[in-house]
């Protein structure tokens, strides 16, 4: 099980562009079970944003049980709706970090993280979700356009690619391809390479709130 709270409305504002058309995409499993990407969710946030200006095509939550880190569900619920994909400039995700891979695999429209994961653990979708999160306290996969260096890379680099890389393929596990090369694809093609620029910190998994170390015990 997952949980993860809502991250300040003015952080969200200040990673949108002022012209960007935002879809607000849930989840039906984990985060509406815990009240942080259900439906109300999804339409409290649509609606404060509308508040602050913000042009929203639309909000999608799945049907609960219907969890988002099934590349499947989020494929059936964004074909449901393409007027709103074809709107939206961007999906802010109500979801776990593992939900933002899925979604990731499914559209090319850049995400933004409207979550901030507290606890990590199996999802409700489990069954088939995709194992591309190893829940690090800061997510540093929506600045890689949804896919995480951290967990698909064997070296865990967070900065950058090994010298050991050949045809756009890992050194380590040739049958893949290297993650960086896919994050530096993704990230020209959307036009934010200077991200690439940015120094990220270790990965940690520790636990700042006092509060979450007295859940965990």
């Amino acid at each position: 099980m997952q949980r993860a709270v809502g991250r300040p409305l003015a952080n969200l504002l200040e990673e949108l562009s002022p012209d960007a058309s935002v879809l607000v995409l849930g989840c039906g499993e984990c985060a509406t079970r815990e009240h942080f990407g259900g439906a109300a969710q999804c339409r409290d946030l649509a609606q404060a944003l509308e508040a602050e200006g913000v042009d929203v095509a639309g909000w999608i939550a799945p049907r609960p049980g219907e969890a988002t880190c099934n590349p499947r569900v989020v494929r059936a619920v964004l074909d449901e709706e393409p007027a709103l994909c074809d709107e939206a400039d961007l999906i802010l995700l109500l979801a776990c970090p593992q939900g933002e891979a899925a979604v990731a695999r499914v559209t090319d429209l850049p995400i933004i993280m409207g979550t901030q994961l507290i606890i990590g653990g199996p999802t409700g979708g489990n069954q088939v979700s995709v194992q591309e999160c190893d829940f690090c306290a800061e997510c540093i996969a929506e600045a890689a356009e949804g896919l995480c260096p951290y967990a698909f890379c064997p070296k865990h680099l967070i900065n950058g690619p090994c010298g050991g890389a050949q045809s756009g393929r890992c050194e380590v596990s040739p049958d893949r391809p290297c993650v960086w090369e896919l994050i530096y694809r993704r990230l020209r093609e959307a036009g934010r390479l200077e991200i690439l620029e940015r120094y990220h910190d270790p990965v940690s998994f520790e636990i700042d709130s006092p509060q979450e170390h007295d859940r965990q015990r």
